[in-house]
């Protein structure tokens, strides 16, 4: 069974391994886990950024049978921006719906926070993830050549939320 929580400290460890190895999937030699933003140090610093008046963010973990195979991380801004900071399923859990859970999980969060709008990017060469937010209503806004990684682009992403 598949549910969705809070990160917790104790996540930070296999919560690190998830993200790396999702993005490690695409990035190949080029994604080098201890230089990441996604190392159990700084997923820490991420889940525990207090709300300010700029806004706040949040980690969420998805579980099956108490196994972390998800992890997103989101924000919101006081000015109704909010952000996809991050997604990153297991690779072994690919095509389970873990992804959808987790975006789901993301837009209560910015239906909570009163979010108008949120952004992301993917890299270009990321079909499968490019496919799903554009399976979540998020359309192509921009494009940055070599933005992350020599080589890597990125394409931007947004999306305006429904009103209640």
């Amino acid at each position: 069974m598949l549910t969705v929580r809070r990160f917790r400290e104790s996540d930070a460890e296999r919560a690190s391994v998830v993200v790396c190895g999702a993005f490690k999937s695409f990035l190949g030699d080029r994604f080098i886990p201890e230089q990441s933003s996604y190392t159990p140090q700084n997923l820490l610093c991420l889940a525990s950024v207090p709300k300010n008046n700029f806004g706040e963010s949040a980690v969420f973990v998805a579980e099956e049978d108490g196994n972390i195979v998800g992890v997103v991380g989101v924000s919101a801004s006081a000015r109704g921006l909010g952000s996809f900071n991050f997604v990153g399923v297991d690779p072994g859990s690919f095509s389970k719906g873990i992804g959808n859970l987790l975006m789901e999980t993301a837009e209560n969060f910015w239906k909570e926070k009163n979010q108008r709008k949120v952004s992301t990017c993917v890299s270009a060469h990321n079909k499968k993830a490019l496919i799903y937010y554009l399976k979540h209503d998020f359309i192509p806004e921009g494009y940055q050549k070599d933005h992350f990684f020599e080589g890597v682009d990125e394409i931007i992403l947004g999306r305006f939320l429904k009103k209640s």
